[in-house]
């Protein structure tokens, strides 16, 4: 699903002509600002998955079917680190997914 959003943007004289200057554009400034700020929170993720990896000793998938098939136990910890690790492996995943969109633009 893609949102439309149209806002006029009015660019000050001076950084119109150093834009020119540098012979880069507005469109690509902002790219690349959006660029950087999922690449900051996709390296934020990424080392939140290999935290759990390290403390675990196995992959998300693997620790994920070790908590859900235990029977008459209750091990909270395991069980909030399961939450946490998957909030980490799904936004990795999804903030990937956003780069790789923006990048093939």
């Amino acid at each position: 699903m893609s949102t439309d959003i149209k806002e006029k943007l009015e660019i000050p004289d001076t950084l119109r002509n150093i834009y020119t200057e540098m012979e880069v554009s507005p469109i690509g400034l902002l790219k690349n600002y959006a660029l950087n700020l999922i690449l900051n929170k996709i390296n934020k993720y990424e080392a939140e998955n290999a935290f759990f990896e390290k403390k675990y000793d196995c992959k998300y998938e693997e620790f994920k079917h070790k908590v859900e098939s235990m029977e008459k136990e209750e091990n909270f910890e395991w069980e909030d680190d399961l939450m946490d690790w998957e909030f980490a492996f799904e936004n990795f995943r999804y903030w990937q997914k956003k780069a790789h969109e923006i990048k093939g633009e």
